[in-house]
């Protein structure tokens, strides 16, 4: 229990740091911002790399993760839309943003530097394979989702086509991942010099990431919509990992460090995109933002008892 506590309190402190350094005006939300920006597009994006670069070609097998980390989301996502028609808060287009806040975790901010604490970098190739299909698989169901629901006259799927290719080509964590695999490919490994700096941005990966996801939540609020709210952190946080480890365990086969880490994402809170998702479409944002600020909270008891289950063999 102590090496959990060693673990949790830590990222849940600089989190803290990074909510009171936001409201005591020393960095603002464009601050905050550009330290996301650097977390996502450079600092994680560079140790997907180094890894996939220097890894066993063994070591890469993603559709059993897939199937077991997706499977179990989509679970939650179904679970989601139809209890979306019970609370007047989430009906909304077909509960789209009420689904995308019970699936889209904060993996990136949260659920990275945590798994990198506790468990090292040996976690880097699971993690990298969830979080490069992550987002686009996820922006492009609610899209549909809302879509379909909404029956609009114009949905288009070239254009939706179009939209996910454009996030693909993007993505730095997915161009990242696909370069590491060509330069594998080559054989020629890592000069010191590039190892080096390679080392020192992912390095500075978890505490500007849990900075920034602090600076974030100083922007949420928990107004309005408890029972919405209290509904998405509960499919998120308990039915999607519990799904997700049932088929890890029964479903698929994965090695066991693979299985602890999918329920462990899986585990996270709602994360910011699904935030931005009700935003940009004025749909359940009190119970979204709520349970993106009150998820991360809870989230330091949830992770504290889930590695401590892990640990002791049960997981």
């Amino acid at each position: 229990m102590d090496a959990i506590l060693t673990t949790v309190l830590p990222v849940f402190g600089m989190i803290v740091l990074g909510y009171g350094l936001a409201k005591g005006n020393i960095i603002d939300q464009a601050a905050g911002r550009g330290i996301t920006l650097f977390v996502f597009n450079v600092a994680i994006p560079a140790l997907l790399f180094q890894t996939v670069a220097t890894m066993s070609s063994a070591e890469a097998a993603p559709w059993a993760l897939w199937i077991a980390f997706f499977g179990g989301l989509a679970l939650s996502w179904i679970a989601a839309a139809i209890v979306s028609h019970f609370i007047e808060s989430l009906n909304v287009s077909g509960g789209a943003a009420a689904s995308m806040a019970a699936g889209f975790g904060n993996l990136a901010l949260l659920g990275t530097p945590l798994a990198l604490a506790h468990f090292g970098p040996q976690i880097a190739v699971p993690l990298g394979l969830i979080l490069s299909i992550h987002a686009p698989i996820l922006w492009t169901s609610a899209t549909l989702h809302r879509e379909l629901s909404r029956q609009s006259g114009r949905f288009s799927v070239t254009g939706t086509a179009r939209e996910l290719g454009w996030m693909l080509a993007t993505n730095a964590i997915i161009l990242a991942l696909l370069a590491g695999g060509v330069w594998r490919a080559t054989g020629f490994g890592l000069h010191p010099i590039a190892a080096r700096m390679l080392e020192m941005l992912a390095d500075a990966s978890v505490p500007t990431a849990l900075v920034a996801l602090g600076v974030s939540l100083a922007g949420y609020s928990l107004r309005g919509s408890w029972g919405g709210m209290f509904a998405l952190i509960a499919l998120k946080m308990v039915l999607m990992p519990v799904a997700v480890f049932l088929l890890a365990r029964h479903a698929v086969t994965l090695p066991p460090m693979w299985i602890k880490i999918a329920v462990l994402l899986a585990a996270m809170p709602t994360g910011a995109n699904a935030f931005l998702f009700a935003q940009r479409n004025d749909e359940a944002v009190p119970a979204v933002s709520g349970a993106v600020a009150l998820g991360t909270g809870l989230a330091a008891i949830t992770a504290s008892i889930l590695l401590w289950l892990m640990d002791s063999g049960v997981i």
